[in-house]
């Protein structure tokens, strides 16, 4: 700085405090708030002192001190980098708007702010000293505290850092881990959007998420919707218990489940997460597994169906869901349509609905046929037989609805009252015969009809 600048400066100081009458007793008259000296005497002290600004007699406090991260122009002494205010209306000879000062060194700075959407409002105001220290501080980036207590003075809200569950990044402080704290172009200035910024440390998620099922919100909003990214009072920091966080959008499963006579446990208690993957699948609905296993991890004792000889299409398939309504019914075992689970059960029109979605419906109504079935006798249609009458069986009967080790899925016993009666079955190339507990043999043959004795 030349010396008729300097001057100017020194003139400019003295003109805030004449005239003066005797050293010390005159105030400096404009009584501004951000003046950095209140009296004459404070101000013909300051420019009478030693040359260098930093020294016993003047701000010795911001000696260079070991283990201290300090400030270049400080450290150096170019104490006029910062403090370059041509007069002394601001406080320390500083702009009032300090990135003035600071944007003269920090230009990467001044590029991301000038260019981005969200900026911090310190920043902003231009007021950077209220995050840095200046002239030095132990820590990183000149901060004027911990990472985590700077941000938490002015962002202390209820819920961030006091739920039950903490987010690691919050209980250690280190907040520009998800956020800038200058400026960006996403808002809360996060440093990246949605999902993107979760997986920078759930790397698990990635391979999840480039194919098969992903959960809608982990796409569109990312991961938020769900979880708090802060605190909260549910594992996982979930905005609320499993089943009402899925039923925020799902609100037609939940109308669903209300109104159902019979629920399926898991749905009613809101263990959505049993069955479907909150995040991504590669089965459809997101389901955890595939439907047969998934069902089997709870119906251990059901998974002995595998190793029948013949099995129920729906069965062979592992598809539970063809005859049961994972969430609820009106219907017993939760099925999805009516079925009559009496062993007689005359025949009317509706009570046979589920097996109707696969199976004809003239199985049961149709008396003769030669294409209707190939359990006649004859032309005489045996399912019809047996099905509508007045003490009709219903088709579990006979069949196993799941699965048995006689052909057509037969049972090899059914229950009758409070034993179990045997059934015999010999399937053979235009016929068979049946050897239950409950009468004579029988036989059939659809092109040469057999007499049977009663």
């Amino acid at each position: 700085m030349n010396r008729e600048r300097f001057l100017r400066i020194i003139l400019a100081g003295m003109a805030l405090i004449s005239p003066v009458k005797e050293a010390g007793s005159q105030p400096l008259s404009s009584g501004d708030p951000l003046t950095g000296f209140t009296t004459s005497d404070e101000y013909m002290t300051h420019i009478k002192g030693e040359t260098s600004c930093i020294g016993g007699q003047c701000h010795a406090q911001f000696t260079v001190e070991e283990n201290r991260f300090g400030h270049e122009p400080a450290d150096n002494g170019d104490c006029r980098a910062c403090h370059i205010a041509e007069e002394y209306p601001n406080k320390y000879g500083l702009e009032p708007d300090q990135s003035i000062a600071c944007y003269r060194c920090h230009r990467n700075i001044e590029r991301k702010v000038r260019s981005s959407r969200f900026v911090h409002g310190p920043i902003k105001s231009g007021d950077c000293t209220s995050c840095h220290d200046p002239h030095g501080s132990g820590r990183e980036f000149l901060l004027r505290t911990s990472y985590g207590n700077m941000c938490s003075l002015c962002h202390n809200l209820p819920g961030f850092f006091d739920g039950e569950f903490t987010h690691q990044p919050v209980k250690d402080g280190n907040c520009g881990l998800c956020h800038d704290p200058h400026a960006s172009d996403y808002e809360s200035r996060l440093t990246d959007v949605g999902a993107n910024l979760c997986i920078v440390c759930h790397e698990d998620m990635v391979e999840g998420m480039t194919g098969g099922y992903v959960h809608d919100p982990l796409v569109k909003s990312g991961c938020t919707d769900c979880h708090d990214p802060h605190s909260g009072n549910n594992v996982l920091r979930l905005k609320d218990s499993t089943g009402q966080i899925c039923f925020r959008c799902h609100e037609e499963k939940r109308n669903e489940i209300d109104q159902y006579v019979l629920k399926h446990e898991p749905a009613v208690k809101g263990q959505c997460t049993s069955c479907h993957s909150p995040h991504f699948s590669k089965n459809q609905y997101l389901l955890v597994d595939r439907i047969d296993d998934l069902c089997y991890s709870c119906h251990k004792d059901n998974r002995v169906w595998r190793e029948r000889r013949f099995q129920h299409g729906p069965v062979a398939q592992g598809n539970c869901l063809a005859c049961h309504n994972p969430h609820g019914s009106d219907n017993a075992y939760i099925l999805r349509m009516a079925f009559p689970h009496r062993f007689y059960a005359p025949y009317e029109k509706g009570i046979y609905s589920l097996c109707f979605l696969c199976h004809k419906e003239a199985l049961a109504t149709v008396e003769k046929t030669e294409t209707v079935t190939n359990f006649r006798n004859g032309e005489v249609n045996l399912h019809r037989l047996h099905v509508n009458r007045k003490k009709g069986r219903t088709c579990r009967a006979c069949h196993d609805v799941h699965a048995s080790d006689q052909e057509d899925h037969l049972r090899e016993k059914f229950p009758f009252g409070s034993v179990d009666i045997p059934l015999y079955y010999v399937k053979t190339e235009t016929g068979g015969r049946c050897i239950p507990g409950c009468h004579k043999e029988r036989g059939y043959d659809r092109f040469n009809m057999v007499e049977n004795i009663k």
